[in-house]
């Protein structure tokens, strides 16, 4: 399957709300939280589309000095499990690396073990806990995983 990355722009902002909302739904962003998001200093982001400009898949992140940070990955529930979400972190890798970050830091519901198993293949570690940090529309609060990723090469 072939997949293009392209950057989130201030115009895609009601279909990357629309795609996040399919990704999270206890907790979808609107297009205004997005446009927030986009403005803050070293913020970007990509989504995926497929060879029909179907997205995806996105990414959203904040590279400002030696942190890089996740502030959203996902992939909509029909693409899953197809490297979209590989993809994505593979690109921000580089771009947090060619940004000049010395380490990249994320969330992750601790019940999210599809993503925790990608991150950890990717040499994420568990730095800390926030505890009840995702509420659920139903069921209860999930605890969330501080990851860290250092980007520093061997010199």
């Amino acid at each position: 399957m072939s997949f293009v990355l392209q950057p989130a722009r201030e115009a895609d902002l009601s279909r990357v709300a629309k795609l996040h909302a399919e990704c999270f739904p206890d907790d979808a962003w609107s297009s205004a939280s997005l446009a927030t998001v986009l403005a803050m200093p070293g913020a970007d982001g990509r989504i995926c589309y497929d060879a029909d400009g179907t997205a995806c898949g996105l990414v959203l992140d904040q590279c400002l000095g030696p942190d890089g940070e996740i502030l959203t990955l996902g992939v909509a529930p029909a693409w899953r499990g197809r490297g979209v979400a590989r993809l994505l972190l593979q690109d921000l890798i580089a771009r947090a690396r060619l940004g000049g970050a010395q380490r990249l830091l994320l969330e992750v519901a601790a019940d999210n073990t599809a993503a925790l198993a990608l991150y950890i293949s990717f040499g994420f570690a568990r730095q800390g806990i926030r505890r009840h940090y995702y509420r659920r529309a139903q069921g209860p609060a999930v605890d969330a995983w501080r990851l860290c990723l250092p980007l520093l090469s061997a010199a």
